[in-house]
C-alpha cells in the first residue's frame, strides 16, 4: 500500500479496494439482517413453548449447524468499507457461533437456566417458609401463568388481585411511588408479601420472551445463575427471601447503592475517557503505523515499538470503556426503572474492568481473569468445561483439567478475534498474530504458575517478601506483554481499527483549527438484491 499521510486518504484507499473486490465478485456486501440471521435462529429456537417432546430438545443439533453455515459464509463471502464494521463481520460472527454452542450445545438453554425474579406470596401463607416448600414442591408456581406466579423482578409493579393471568405489561404497573432516578437508594419494595426465587424457563409467552432476550443478550449472566465473577450480588433484600439461594462466590460489594452514585461515577469516567480517546486519536495520526501503513513505517515517536504498543494497548482500553459507560447512562440512568423495569436495577451494572492490583496479586492470571473485562468470560469457560469435563473427563480441579479449560478458552478468544482480522478490509495476517497473540497466552500462565507451585514446593515462595511477590508479578505481566502484544497490536493497526473517528466532536482538533465535528457522511444505504430476502441495510460507518 502507498504511503498515506491521512486518515481521509487511507480510507479513501480502503472504499476503492472494497468496491474493487465488490465489483469482481470476490465479496459482498453485508446486508442485514439477510446476512445476521444466526442469533435470530437462536431465539426463536428458545422461544418454542416449553416441551417434553424429544424433537424439540434435539432439533437444536442441526439449527446449531445451520448457524454455523450461515455465520461463516458471512465471515467467507461479506466486507464492509467501514473499518469497524468490517472488523464486526467476523468478531460478531464468530460470537454467534460461539454463544450460540454455550447455549444450546454445552447446556441446554431451555432447562439449565434460571434468573432471580420477585414472587408475590399468597395471602394464605402463614410464612415464608411455608411458601418457599409451596414454591419448591409445586412447579406450576414457577410458570408465571396464574396470580400466585413470577413477575419480573423490579422496582416497580404488582399483579391486581382480579387479574387472573398476568402480562408483562400487568408485572410492571405501579405498586408504589417511583422515587426519582436520582434518588439517594434505590428503591426497597416495602411490601412484605414478596419473595425472591430462581426462575425457570417460563410458559407464558410474554414472561418467556423477555426471560430469552435477556438470557441472549445478558452475556456476564447477571442476575442468572450463571453469574460471573467480579460482579455484584444481589441488594440484601433481595437475599434475604431469595429462595434456593445460588449466588456465585467472589462478587464484588456494589458500589453503586443509588441510581445517583451510579450516574456521577460512570459520566465522570465516561467524560475522563472522551479526553483521553480524543488525545489518543490526534497523537496516534501523528505515526503512519496508525494508518495501517505497516510496522516497518518510520515513527515521530522515541522508542517506537513500545511507544506503539503502548498507545495501542491504552487505545484499545479507552475504546472499549468508553462503549461500556454507556450501559450503565443510558440504560439505568436515562431509561431507567420505569421503562426497563428489573433490568434497570443499579447492581445489574458493575463495572466491566476489574481493578489493577489483580495484576500484582496473580500476574498474567489476574491480567485476563481480574483486570480485563470479562465480557466473554462465561463463553470461553463454557467452551473448556465442555471440552475438559465432557469430552475429555478430565477433573476441573486437576491440573491436566485446569490446563485443558485454560486452553481452550484462550483458542476461543484468538478464533473471535481471528475472524475479526480475515474481514478487515486492511492487509492483515490472522492467524500469524492475532490467533498467536491469544493462543500464546495459556503458555504464559501456565508457565507463571508452574514457577509459583515450583517454588511453594521448595519453600522458597514464602520467604519471599509479599511486596517483592507483587514487583515480581507486575513485571513478568510487563515482559509478557512487551514480548507478544506487538504481535496483535500490528494486526490492529493493519485492520485499520484506528482510523475510525471514536467521537463525534474533538476538543483538541477543534482548538487547532481542523475541525469540532468529526462524524458525517452517509452511515447507512438501502441494498437491492436480486432475491427480496438479499435486500436489506448496508452499515457504512460514519
Amino acid at each position: 500500500m502507498a504511503a498515506s499521510t491521512t486518515t481521509r486518504q487511507v480510507l479513501d484507499q480502503f472504499l476503492f479496494k472494497y468496491h474493487t473486490a465488490i465489483d469482481a465478485g470476490e465479496y459482498q456486501p453485508f446486508v442485514w439482517p439477510h446476512r445476521a440471521l444466526g442469533p435470530y435462529l437462536l431465539i426463536f429456537y428458545l422461544l418454542l413453548p416449553p416441551s417434553p417432546s424429544p424433537v424439540v430438545h434435539y432439533a437444536r443439533y442441526p439449527l446449531f449447524a445451520l448457524i454455523i453455515y450461515l455465520s461463516a459464509t458471512s465471515i467467507r463471502d461479506c466486507r464492509s468499507p467501514a473499518v469497524t464494521v468490517a472488523y464486526g463481520i467476523g468478531l460478531l460472527n464468530a460470537w454467534t457461533i460461539l454463544w450460540s454452542a454455550t447455549l444450546i450445545i454445552f447446556n441446554d438453554g431451555r432447562r439449565d437456566y434460571k434468573r432471580i425474579e420477585r414472587q408475590e406470596r399468597p395471602d394464605e401463607a402463614p410464612n415464608v417458609q411455608g411458601l418457599i416448600e409451596n414454591v419448591q414442591g409445586d412447579t406450576s408456581a414457577l410458570d408465571g401463568s396464574t396470580t400466585e406466579g413470577l413477575k419480573l423482578l423490579h422496582p416497580v409493579g404488582e399483579l391486581p388481585e382480579t387479574e387472573p393471568q398476568p402480562s408483562i405489561a400487568d408485572s410492571l404497573a405501579p405498586k408504589f411511588e417511583t422515587p426519582e432516578i436520582f434518588a439517594a437508594q434505590e428503591p426497597i419494595p416495602s411490601d412484605s408479601q414478596e419473595i425472591y426465587t430462581w426462575q425457570p424457563f417460563p410458559n407464558d409467552f410474554l414472561h418467556r420472551l423477555d426471560f430469552v432476550l435477556d438470557l441472549v443478550t445478558n452475556f456476564r449472566g447477571l442476575r442468572w445463575t450463571h453469574q460471573g465473577p467480579g460482579t455484584f450480588p444481589p441488594p440484601q433484600y433481595i437475599r434475604e427471601t431469595l429462595t434456593n439461594p445460588e449466588t456465585p462466590p467472589s462478587l464484588h460489594p456494589n458500589k453503586y447503592p443509588s441510581y445517583r452514585t451510579l450516574f456521577t461515577s460512570n459520566l465522570q469516567s465516561f467524560i475522563l475517557c472522551s479526553l483521553m480517546l480524543d488525545t489518543l486519536k490526534y497523537v496516534t495520526s501523528l505515526d503512519p503505523y496508525f494508518l495501517a501503513q505497516g510496522q516497518d513505517t518510520p515513527s515521530p515517536f522515541p522508542l517506537a515499538h513500545t511507544t506503539r504498543l503502548a498507545l495501542s494497548l491504552l487505545f484499545t482500553f479507552a475504546c472499549l470503556l468508553n462503549i461500556f459507560l454507556l450501559a450503565p447512562l443510558v440504560l439505568a440512568c436515562t431509561l431507567g426503572p420505569r421503562i426497563l423495569g428489573p433490568h434497570a436495577s443499579t447492581w445489574l451494572y458493575p463495572p466491566f474492568y476489574g481493578p489493577l492490583s489483580s495484576i500484582a496479586e496473580k500476574g498474567l492470571a489476574g491480567l485476563w481473569g481480574g483486570w480485563w473485562h470479562q465480557l466473554f468470560r462465561y463463553a470461553f469457560e463454557a467452551a473448556g468445561d465442555f471440552v475438559g469435563g465432557k469430552l475429555l473427563r478430565l477433573p476441573k480441579k486437576s491440573i491436566p483439567g485446569s490446563m485443558a479449560r485454560v486452553i481452550v478458552a484462550f483458542l476461543g478468544s484468538s478464533c473471535l478475534h481471528a475472524c475479526a482480522a480475515y474481514t478487515a478490509i486492511g492487509n492483515t495476517q490472522p492467524m500469524k498474530r492475532s490467533f498467536v497473540f491469544f493462543a500464546l497466552q495459556p503458555v504464559g500462565i501456565i508457565g507463571q504458575r508452574a514457577l509459583s507451585i515450583y517454588l511453594t514446593q521448595k519453600g522458597y515462595r514464602e520467604a519471599i517478601p509479599p511486596w517483592m511477590r507483587k514487583t515480581g508479578n507486575v513485571l513478568v505481566v510487563l515482559l509478557w506483554c512487551r514480548v507478544t502484544g506487538p504481535i496483535v497490536a500490528d494486526d490492529f493497526a493493519a485492520c485499520g481499527v484506528w482510523l475510525h473517528e471514536p467521537l463525534p466532536v474533538s476538543l483538541i482538533r477543534g482548538l487547532r483549527g481542523e475541525g469540532w465535528w468529526r462524524w458525517g457522511g452517509q452511515w447507512v444505504r438501502w441494498y437491492s438484491g436480486d432475491r427480496w430476502w438479499r435486500s436489506g441495510l448496508v452499515f457504512l460507518g460514519g
